[in-house]
C-alpha cells in the first residue's frame, strides 16, 4: 500500500495532482491511498503520526498556517522513511532547503513542466516501491517494515495465539489477525491451510505424503491440509 498524501491550498492544483497520481498508479499491481489537504489540521497531523506501509507527501512549500518545509520537519522527527516532495514556485529556494538536511527527494517548480516532472517523479517512486515491496507492522511495540519476497509463511501461532510471520532469518509475532496480513501481500502467495499462506516462489520441494513444505533455506513447515493440496499441485 502506498499512502499518497498531497498538502496544496490551491484547489485547481490540488485536483491536477491527484488527476496525476491516479492515472499513473492505477494500471500498477498494488495497493494506494490518496489524502488531499488544503492546509496543515489535526487530520493531517494524525496522518503524519501513524505509520503506514509507505508514504509519499506532496507538500506545497506556502501553505496558509503552517509551510511544506515546517510540516516535512514535522515529518522528520518521527519518520526517514517516507518519501517527501516540495512543490515550489520560487526555484531560487532549493538552495536553501537542501541546507535544511530533511531528505527531500524532489523539488518541483509549478512553472516549470510541472506535469512532466511531477508524472517523473511519481513514477520513478512506483518503480522504486515495485522493486522494494515492503509490508510495515508492529511486533514488540517496535515498528518493522519487511520486504515480501523476503517472506516465506504467514501462518496462525497455536501457541501464542498470533500471527507469526517467518522470513528468511527471521520471525515476528503479531496481534494482527491473519486475514489483515494476507489482504497486504501479493498473488505470489498460496493458501496451504485454513492457517496459514505460503509463498510460493520460496518452496524448494513438498512432501505431499507427509504434510510437509521445504523452503530454500531449509526451514520448513507442516501447515498442509487435504482441502489445499490439489490447488496447491496446480499452482506449482
Amino acid at each position: 500500500m502506498i499512502n499518497f498524501i498531497i498538502c496544496e491550498d490551491n484547489k485547481h492544483v490540488r485536483e491536477f495532482d491527484e488527476n496525476i497520481i491516479s492515472k499513473i498508479a492505477m494500471p500498477h499491481d498494488f495497493n494506494y491511498a490518496l489524502y488531499s489537504f488544503d492546509r496543515y489540521n489535526i487530520k493531517l497531523k494524525n496522518l503524519i503520526h501513524t505509520p503506514s506501509d509507505f508514504k509519499v507527501y506532496i507538500l506545497d512549500l506556502e501553505l496558509p498556517n503552517k509551510s511544506g518545509i515546517d510540516i516535512a520537519r514535522e515529518i522528520r522527527k518521527i519518520d526517514w522513511d517516507s518519501i517527501i516532495i516540495i512543490l515550489t514556485s520560487h526555484d531560487e529556494l532549493e538552495l536553501k532547503l537542501l541546507k535544511e538536511k530533511l531528505l527531500i527527494f524532489d523539488f518541483i517548480s509549478k512553472f516549470d513542466n510541472y506535469e512532466k516532472r511531477l508524472g517523473e517523479t511519481i513514477n520513478m517512486i512506483i518503480r522504486k516501491v515495485d522493486s522494494k515491496k515492503i509490508i510495515s507492522f508492529k511486533c514488540n511495540k517496535e515498528l518493522h517494515h519487511v520486504k515480501i519476497d523476503n517472506i516465506l509463511y504467514v501462518n496462525k501461532d497455536n501457541f501464542s495465539e498470533k500471527t507469526k510471520i517467518t522470513t528468511n532469518d527471521n520471525e515476528y509475532l503479531l496481534r494482527d489477525s491473519i486475514s489483515s496480513i494476507i489482504v497486504r501481500l501479493d498473488s505470489r502467495f498460496i493458501q496451504t491451510h485454513r492457517a496459514c499462506y505460503v509463498n510460493k516462489e520460496k518452496i524448494k520441494s513438498i512432501d505431499f505424503k507427509n504434510n510437509i513444505i521445504y523452503f530454500i533455506n531449509d526451514t520448513s513447515t507442516d501447515y498442509l491440509s487435504r482441502n489445499y493440496k490439489k490447488k496447491l499441485r496446480n499452482e506449482l
